[in-house]
């Protein structure tokens, strides 16, 4: 045994010494061998820990701000799309992506914003609805829902914990209308809009203190409501409001498919109203004077539509027969006014008949109105001949030229019995 063992130390000690001979003939080898071993160690590190060989400069770090928590990642995610898809995020499409989701990512410290639609019940003038949204500013979520707002009126989130508890839903979000109302400081009318509740908490949002001599009308505890004057006075003075209609007008316009001379009313036209208001000065508890400071329209007027038909019906052509139908409409669709249709009617009925092919077998006289020559009605239209609006035209044009009109004519026909 102990020759066994010998024998194997000076084996062990001949290799040993061969080793060092060749290290000493090659002393570079143990460096580059490390070198190699290490670049291969770093090499096989690098594709399985990062995933990739395209090299550090294609990741970039985001922040991403997703239901209210913050993270920060690494990717090589080309969008914020495809960032979304990697995190695998449940973004449906109510959510709200800040940038949009084809935006590229192009520079570290990206910050990426996801907010989650949620269930939002909104209470408006007594109404309530409830809208899916990932809207945060309470008039963008009020905009969303379609609903007008004046500047005045105020939007705000109930945060109370019994609102959402009770209704279910995820924020309760409440819209409170302003209405307008109008101040008149000893004189000086102003109008504004609120939501103040009071009359009391309308002055103090303008400002304005009661001192010990003057008088608030209506008392400080009145409600608010819609179209109210607020009056501030010293001691003895009043002011009064008389409210009084505004009328409206009836417009009017020509219908080419009614008959002419028939009237159809599109639009009934409706009454406006306007505060009038006054100072008043008592002694005694007796008025001593009046004077008005002001007019306030309350409500405009809405005027009527008025269709008139110029649609004329042509009556067939016959020189021995009386023209039939409405001689109001033929007159109206003429431009003759209504006011001088009997001083027309009473003219033609004596001249022709009402026969506009008529022809006075001596003179030659041709027409409605007797026309001489037929010719002179030319200027009125071509149809002269034939078409007795034309003719009545030119009729209405002789009596104003010759007479002044229809009345002037009616006088000089009673006074010569031709015109």
């Amino acid at each position: 045994m102990k020759k066994k063992i010998i024998k194997s130390f000076n084996k062990k000690r001949t290799q040993a010494i061969k080793k060092s001979r060749f290290l000493l003939r090659h002393p570079l080898v143990v460096p580059v061998s490390s070198f190699v071993l290490l670049f291969f160690i770093g090499l096989t590190s690098f594709i399985f820990l990062g995933a990739s060989t395209q090299g550090a400069s294609d990741a970039r770090i985001v922040n991403v701000f997703f239901d209210g928590n913050q993270q920060t990642v690494t990717t090589r995610a080309k969008n914020v799309g495809e960032l979304i898809q990697r995190l695998q995020l449940p973004v449906v499409k109510e959510d709200i992506v800040e940038p949009a989701r084809d935006s590229l990512i192009l520079e570290d410290d990206t910050q990426v914003n996801v907010y989650k639609a949620r269930p939002v019940e909104i209470i408006d003038r007594g109404r309530t609805l409830t809208l899916f949204t990932a809207q945060r500013a309470p008039r963008l979520v009020a905009a969303e829902a379609g609903l007008e707002l004046v500047v005045e009126d105020e939007v705000a989130f109930d945060r109370s914990e019994s609102s959402v508890l009770e209704s279910g839903v995820s924020e309760q979000l409440v819209v409170e209308r302003s209405v307008e109302v109008q101040i008149n400081i000893y004189g000086a009318i102003k109008t504004i809009r609120t939501t103040a509740d009071t009359v009391a908490e309308v002055l103090s949002r303008e400002s304005v203190t009661q001192q010990p001599n003057e008088a608030v009308e209506p008392a400080l505890s009145t409600p608010v409501t819609a179209g109210m004057l607020i009056s501030l006075n010293k001691e003895g003075v009043k002011t009064a409001v008389v409210t009084e209609p505004i009328p409206f007008t009836i417009e009017t316009q020509d219908d080419p498919e009614l008959e002419a001379g028939k009237v159809r009313l599109e639009r009934d036209g409706i009454l406006g109203e306007r505060a009038v208001v006054y100072e008043i000065i008592e002694e005694a508890g007796v008025e001593i004077s009046r004077k008005e400071l002001q007019q306030v329209v309350v409500k405009q007027p809405t005027n009527g539509l008025q269709y008139n038909g110029t649609k004329i019906v042509k009556p067939s052509f016959n020189p021995s027969v009386t023209v039939s139908g409405d001689k109001a409409a033929l007159m109206s669709a003429a431009g003759i006014a209504e006011s001088d249709y009997a001083f027309a009617d009473f003219i033609i009925s004596r001249e022709s008949g009402w026969r506009p092919g008529a022809v006075n077998s001596y003179s030659g006289a041709y027409g409605l109105c007797q026309s001489l020559p037929a010719s002179k009605m030319a200027s009125a239209g071509a149809d002269y001949l034939t078409n007795p609006v034309t003719q009545l035209r030119w009729c209405s044009g002789y009596a104003s030229g010759r007479y002044g009109g229809w009345s002037g004519a009616y006088n000089a026909w009673l006074a010569q019995s031709w015109w």
